[in-house]
């Protein structure tokens, strides 16, 4: 894989910054702790509808030169002429009015699901998704007239059986994944199972290519990505699971997060940030590192590819990404485990040298 490939593979997340890692909805299902049954593949018509939702109120963004999924196209000609020009109007206002993005349809994942998509989450074990729908209650109303009027069931009955044999590509490879993070992170064996009833992972063909999506609640973690281009490997799963790892640490270091939040002035005077939490940004900073770390050894990759995919990271925003990939290949010399390497990273991180390579950066674009 070159870096154009991985640049490439890597723009739903850089592009979709700083969205929760916490959200979603629980089954009820009593789940085993072993890392095979750790991971759920299943279709979800929560998303599903949503999404062709969001599609129906007019969403065309796509980044792939050679334009949508064939699945995505499919459904927007079967979407047409579902719905009235009323209701299609209301659609495409909420859209709009929204931002056009994709995280507000992912709150789809808080509700109970069909047919009436009533909220259905606890608090304490969701994330910042939620306050979302705290302050908006459309979308839940608007599913629910969208399920019925453009005759999701239908629609379902024809696309489940598509997008489940698209995850289901996926299977082999997520416990090697569980597997590579542990080894890198040097984690306790039990450290996923231990703390998640589920980690449900989701390829929504009816997204634009490279879209990336993370949420959780009720301690279930959802995955949800658009359609890629490349095959199926291990390398989809690290950047979550890396984050997972990262945010708790995060968390509990404030003293040097905070020592350096100053950052993030720096980066919202270049960047139009959607998202407004420094840790999230320091969190997801150090899975991308950590993230091209293991892709870097899994394709083999130069540091020509290297430095470009960090190039891209950072003008996306990343602004310790650099750094923090220099400091892991301290950190894999050391053998410690990386809960107790990490206070060191941050400690070593200057404020001042990031700033004035930030603007000198920029000065140069």
């Amino acid at each position: 894989m070159d870096s154009q490939h991985l640049n490439t593979k890597r723009m739903g997340m850089l592009t979709i910054l700083f969205l929760a890692f916490l959200t979603t909805c629980g089954t009820g299902e009593a789940f085993a702790q072993g890392a095979d049954s750790l991971f759920g593949f299943s279709a979800d018509v929560r998303t599903f509808t949503a999404y062709a939702m969001m599609n129906s109120a007019g969403a065309g963004g796509e980044w792939r030169r050679a334009g949508m999924n064939p699945l995505r196209s499919e459904l927007r000609a079967d979407l047409a002429g579902r719905i009235d020009s009323t209701f299609q109007l209301r659609l495409r206002n909420f859209h709009e009015s929204h931002g056009r993005i994709m995280e507000t349809y992912e709150a789809a994942l808080l509700t109970s699901g069909p047919p009436d998509f009533l909220l259905s989450y606890n608090p304490k074990t969701t994330g910042e998704i939620a306050e979302s729908v705290a302050s908006d209650s459309d979308l839940t109303e608007l599913l629910a007239e969208f399920y019925k009027k453009a005759d999701v069931p239908d629609l379902w009955a024809k696309y489940r059986p598509l997008i489940q044999a698209e995850n289901d590509k996926y299977k082999p490879f997520a416990k090697l994944a569980m597997e590579e993070v542990d080894s890198y992170c040097h984690l306790d064996s039990n450290y996923f199972t231990g703390n998640s009833r589920r980690i449900n992972f989701q390829l929504m063909p009816m997204l634009p290519y490279y879209a990336s999506l993370t949420a959780r609640v009720n301690g279930e973690i959802y995955i949800i990505v658009g359609p890629q281009e490349d095959q199926p490997d291990q390398s989809i799963f690290y950047y979550y699971l890396f984050r997972y790892v990262v945010m708790p640490l995060v968390r509990s270091d404030s003293v040097d997060v905070n020592r350096i939040k100053g950052l993030y002035d720096s980066v919202k005077s270049k960047i139009d940030m959607r998202h407004g939490h420094w840790n999230t940004l320091v969190a997801e900073s150090f899975a991308e590192a950590m993230d091209m770390r293991l892709e870097r050894k899994l394709y083999d990759l130069d540091s020509t590819a290297v430095d470009s995919s960090l190039l891209t990271e950072y003008k996306f925003g990343f602004i310790l990404c650099p750094t923090i990939y220099r400091s892991l290949e301290k950190y894999e010399e050391s053998g410690k485990a990386f809960g107790d390497y990490f206070p060191l990273i941050m400690k070593s991180i200057d404020m001042s040298d990031e700033i004035e390579r930030w603007n000198k950066f920029w000065s140069m674009q």
